[in-house]
């Protein structure tokens, strides 16, 4: 990964368009967003899909869901119009669609919200673009990265945790035992002395869930030497990065 602060677009500009569509990540990328961050879930009739919840409620004009709806179902439903009505018409994308258009112009972090048997179908739509080299494997479920290791050693992993069943040490070193490159704790779970630990262990961190991303959370975690956070607004982050911390 790159050694500098990594401003990774969560759910593309997801600030200021409908998150995970088309259009948020090609506004991302226009920003200059040189790292981007989806989420994927499988339909029923096994299409991977870019949609963070398990339902498309809250999200799309309808209900249901995504493991229950067929691809022909999701796909006609609107996807923008929830947060703004000029947004009207966007769809829920393939991720063979999303990889498509983004073609390596930046590095992408796929959050796996599938189980383990799902995974080798995932990385034949990654395979499929050649595009192991600039995307990075992220999941809560540790059976979904091992299953990903066991798939294609080479492709680079993150382990989003939330310290419930191991203390910040345990998840350290079960990290390194598995050959995952980075741990990614809850945003409030941080400080500087775990950030060190990590980078002695040979680990990058990055932040999620981050309270206020427009200020004050994000300067705490650039202080404490964290090496990226996924935010709704790379904008902000961008500006902040081309000025002096103090």
């Amino acid at each position: 990964m790159e050694h500098r602060f990594l401003n990774i677009a969560h759910r593309g500009f997801s600030g200021q368009y409908p998150e995970n569509t088309i259009t948020a990540f090609r506004a991302a990328l226009e920003l200059g967003c040189t790292w981007l961050e989806c989420d994927v879930r499988r339909t029923r009739d096994g299409c991977f899909v870019v949609i963070h919840d398990q339902t498309v409620d809250r999200t799309t004009d309808g209900t249901g869901r995504v493991d229950a709806l067929t691809w022909d179902e999701i796909m006609r439903l609107d996807a923008g119009s929830w947060r703004d009505p000029k947004f009207s018409g966007e769809r829920v994308p393939l991720l063979d669609e999303l990889l498509t258009m983004v073609s390596g112009q930046a590095q992408m972090v796929i959050e796996l919200k599938v189980g383990k048997d799902w995974v080798p179908g995932v990385v034949s739509v990654v395979s499929r673009h050649c595009a192991f080299d600039w995307t990075v494997a992220s999941a809560f479920e540790w059976e979904v990265l091992e299953t990903v290791r066991r798939e294609v050693p080479r492709w680079r992993t993150t382990w989003l945790t939330t310290f419930e069943d191991l203390s910040p040490d345990e998840a350290i070193s079960r990290c390194v035992n598995a050959g995952i490159d980075t741990i990614a704790p809850r945003a409030s779970r941080i400080d500087a002395g775990f950030v060190r630990k990590a980078h002695a262990a040979g680990l990058f961190v990055r932040a999620w869930g981050i309270a206020d991303d427009t200020g004050p959370g994000l300067q705490r975690l650039m202080a404490a030497g964290v090496d990226g956070v996924t935010t709704n607004h790379p904008n902000v982050l961008k500006e902040m990065l081309n000025k002096p911390l103090f």
